[in-house]
């Protein structure tokens, strides 16, 4: 395969000013770009402009997939749904990582090509599949944050006495983009799987009434009203909304359950952890394609005794399509051929078949193309 690079740029929080569309455009002439996107596709050369300035200048979501085994994800949040003190433990290289850019936070995912990295199969929409992760970090799900740090573990990047940071509550009962981040990280499952064992599962709490919310308003302190409603004056409701949100649910939270610090495992432990749970799948899913095979047998079984019972409708089905002289046709007659030799052996009357097979070879002996798909298959042998 040529060399292919994927670009991808989303604005969610306000649309781009035609100066910035132009300033995006002097650095590709290519580049597909709107008001809310820049995309591009590079099967030589490259992108000219740096991502994390576009991230800091223009940009909320970054996409970046290439060919040789890097796929990269970053997300811009503003600073003020970011508690800075209760995520930094969850960076631990360059793999994953964070900067501070003016009002905002951009944080890094990025994996690189190690052993078990799978057929790259180009863009498969990673945007849309992902962006959701934004909107759950800005509510405090820091089941991502967490998904990052693991990237390491799972690469076996991160030193074996390493402690892990908090564990986040339900990360064995991930969301759709969160699944999906770890297909585009390429994290162990199974790693994923021991790290869940020290989770907590909470129950998601139930949507706060409109009572609640004029409840909660009603305390606020007069400076904190004046200061929101100063805000959506000066057109930041999106930003006032954010804060109020984030003050609301810290007043209305009980606590999130996280491992106790004495509980922290560091990861010899959870690669032990997933060694063991890697055993004890694949044991399970060797029982489930044994008992597959074993019912499908069964049903394959039933449905030859009804060949067998039908056998002339078979013969004659096969001289049929053998007489229509074209490759489908000859598929069919060789499918039908098949089946009554299974079935004939099933019931243990092979020289039966052997003796009318002959018949029928010797009628199409000419057509050496169904001769052929008869050979293929070894029928009477």
């Amino acid at each position: 395969m040529s060399e292919y690079q994927y670009y991808e740029f989303v604005a969610l929080d306000r649309r781009l000013t035609a100066a910035e569309m132009a300033e995006l455009r002097a650095l590709s002439t290519r580049a597909e770009i709107t008001p809310t996107s820049l995309t591009n596709e590079y099967h030589f050369g490259s992108f000219k402009g740096s991502p994390e300035k576009l991230m800091e200048h223009y940009f909320d979501a970054h996409v970046y997939v290439a060919n040789w085994g890097t796929n990269c994800f970053m997300l811009r949040l503003p600073q003020t749904v970011w508690n800075k003190d209760a995520c930094v433990d969850y960076f631990a290289g360059d793999w994953f990582d964070f900067e501070e850019a003016g009002k905002n936070i951009i944080l890094k995912w990025e994996y690189n090509e190690g052993e078990g990295f799978e057929e790259f199969e180009g863009d498969q929409g990673w945007m849309a599949k992902l962006i959701p992760i934004r909107e759950e970090l800005e509510r405090g799900d820091y089941r991502a944050l967490y998904l990052g740090w693991l990237m390491g573990v799972s690469a076996e990047e991160l030193d074996l006495d390493t402690i892990e940071p908090p564990v986040p509550p339900n990360l064995g009962t991930l969301s759709m983009a969160q699944r999906h981040l770890i297909k585009f990280l390429n994290i162990d499952e199974d790693v994923v799987a021991a790290a869940a064992q020290a989770s907590v599962n909470l129950k998601a709490p139930a949507a706060s009434s409109a009572s609640d919310m004029a409840r909660w308003v009603r305390q606020l302190p007069a400076a904190q009203m004046q200061h929101y409603v100063l805000m959506l004056l000066q057109g930041n409701a999106l930003e006032a909304e954010r804060e109020l949100r984030k003050q609301f649910n810290l007043a209305n939270k009980s606590g999130e359950a996280v491992a106790n610090e004495a509980d922290r495992r560091d990861v010899a432990t959870l690669l032990a952890l997933a060694d063991k749970m890697r055993e004890k799948r694949l044991a399970n899913e060797k029982q489930a394609q044994q008992r597959a095979a074993i019912e499908a047998q069964k049903k394959r079984n039933e449905y030859l005794i009804q060949v067998a019972k039908d056998a002339t409708d078979y013969w004659d089905k096969a001289q049929a399509m053998a007489n229509l002289g074209n490759a489908s046709a000859y598929d069919a007659a060789t499918a039908a051929l098949k089946d009554l030799w299974d079935a004939h052996r099933l019931q243990g009357t092979e020289s039966q078949f052997r003796q009318q097979l002959r018949s029928f070879r010797e009628i199409h002996s000419r057509r050496r193309a169904l001769m052929q798909r008869l050979d293929e298959q070894k029928l009477g042998i």
